[in-house]
């Protein structure tokens, strides 16, 4: 199946740098901003549940707000790699970005 293009054709070396810096920004940088705060979002869930546990004499409460907060913790990890990997690509699409620019300078020979 195929699907429809999203971008027109590139046919210069500066639309193809003003897409790279607009995936860059518009991507990138705000599924990584995204990622740090839902990542906050997890911490202070652990930590609340941390704290309802210690609380709870209920031992099936207990266990089932340790369960939630040990889960917030591991979503941490997994979310510390989605972002690792975001912030990978990030510096790939900086150095597109500069061999562009790069590309795009007069030949000084």
């Amino acid at each position: 199946m195929k699907r429809e293009r999203i971008i027109a054709e590139v046919d210069s070396v500066e639309d193809a740098k003003k897409i790279e810096e607009t995936v860059k920004t518009g991507y990138a940088e705000s599924s990584i901003e995204t990622l740090t705060i839902w990542m906050g979002v997890e911490e202070d869930l652990a930590s609340s549940y941390e704290r309802l546990a210690s609380k709870e004499k209920d031992p099936a409460r207990r266990s089932a707000y340790q369960r939630l907060g040990a889960e917030s913790k591991a979503n941490i990890q997994k979310l510390s790699g989605i972002r690792g990997s975001l912030e990978e690509l990030d510096r790939e699409r900086v150095e597109r970005i500069k061999s562009l620019s790069d590309t795009n300078r007069p030949d000084r020979s």
